[in-house]
């Protein structure tokens, strides 16, 4: 059975898509074009936000058809089997179930703000929206593990989990993980999503430990062996380099430029937009017309150029008194944008930026 691209998730660098809800069917779709559920949004995921920067990521499927259980997680789900109890049903939430995963969030991830449980996921709709469900782990009647799941007709999608660390040794988060793999074969899925996989963050290693995995490389739309992920399936690193690099131009002829970090929904298409990548630069007008942006300049990496956008009437995700060239600027809207063109190279950009009036310039 072949994936189907869909045109309302068009496989994307960066796109970030508003969902009230989603059929089963739509839910395969948002899948298999590297989209992840997000509260009410579904994202591209070749990035993601996480403390105060993007990082670079790919989605991770295991492919059901052919997998085979390695031992020693076939002795895990034997041995925790003679332990525990479990039970699969559409996500309820209850007051047993919340203190669990606000402890989990505090303890072993470190958030210092934790949303409900409910919240977090679903953002007021209800499970039925986006067919969540649940798979709880009990010793005796002692709920100590939970993991929350989107389900599609062909796969299922891993959104959130906690357990109980006083059962640490018993490996429960990856236990649950096994847990949707077996349900997901005994009901005949194709497919296992464990979610993203950031570069670099060990703590994501537990999503390799089932093993017959696949990757979602962006630029051909496909999936692929995880043997065949290499350092070019890293996108955001290409971003990066040509950012640093069109920084360094800018600030070397004196034009004054900030880091800007976007946050703006995006539907992917082929037309340029403002919206189409994660980070880019910004060339501020100067301060007493008010801190109106200007231009916006990123790196295409489908048109391997830079382009430049005019944009006015910034939302920013955090008001800033004035527009600081010196400060990163995180935006969640920009009310209008008008597309320049697309530079090839730092010069050219540099050129184009020169020629027009009213930038902000450097003392010298």
């Amino acid at each position: 059975m072949t994936d189907n691209n869909s045109t309302e998730f068009k496989p994307s660098f960066y796109a970030r898509v508003p969902v009230q809800q989603l059929t089963p069917q739509e839910m395969d779709s948002l899948l298999a074009n590297g989209y992840y559920r997000n509260g009410l949004d579904a994202c591209a995921n070749s990035v993601r936000f996480m403390g105060n920067a993007w990082v670079s990521a790919v989605m991770l499927r295991v492919r059901l058809s052919d997998f085979v259980w390695k031992k020693r997680l076939r002795k895990l789900l034997r041995s925790n089997g003679e332990k525990f109890s479990f039970q699969f049903q559409p996500f309820e939430p209850t007051a047993e179930k919340e203190v669990l995963w606000q402890q989990f969030k505090r303890d072993v991830h470190g958030w210092a703000n934790v949303p409900k449980l409910e919240m977090h996921l679903l953002r007021g709709q209800p499970a039925t929206s986006f067919n969540t469900w649940e798979l709880c782990v009990f010793f005796e009647s002692k709920l100590v593990a939970i993991s929350v799941f989107d389900r599609g007709e062909r796969g299922i999608t891993s959104l959130e989990a906690a357990y109980d660390t006083a059962f640490n040794k018993h490996s429960l988060g990856v236990y649950t993980m096994l847990l949707e793999i077996e349900h997901c074969i005994e009901h005949r899925l194709d497919f296992y999503y464990p979610g993203f996989f950031p570069k670099g963050d060990p703590m994501f290693d537990y999503k390799l430990r089932p093993g017959n995995l696949e990757f979602f490389r962006v630029e051909s739309a496909e999936w692929l062996p995880l043997e065949q992920l290499s350092a070019n399936d890293w996108k955001l690193d290409e971003l990066a380099e040509r950012h640093r690099a069109l920084k360094l131009a800018l600030q070397e002829a004196k034009i004054a430029v900030t880091d800007g970090f976007n946050h703006c929904f995006h539907r992917a298409s082929g037309k340029p937009a403002l919206t189409a990548s994660s980070l880019c630069l910004i060339v501020p007008a100067s301060i007493d017309k008010g801190g109106k942006i200007l231009l916006f300049i990123y790196w295409n990496l489908w048109k391997k150029g830079y382009q430049a956008f005019e944009g006015n009437n910034i939302v920013p995700t955090m008001k800033p008194d004035a527009v600081d060239h010196l400060k990163p600027i995180h935006f969640y809207d920009v009310q209008q944008a008008n597309y320049f063109g697309t530079f090839q190279t730092p010069e050219e950009v540099v050129f184009f930026v020169q020629k027009i009036k009213d930038w902000v310039i450097l003392p010298a």
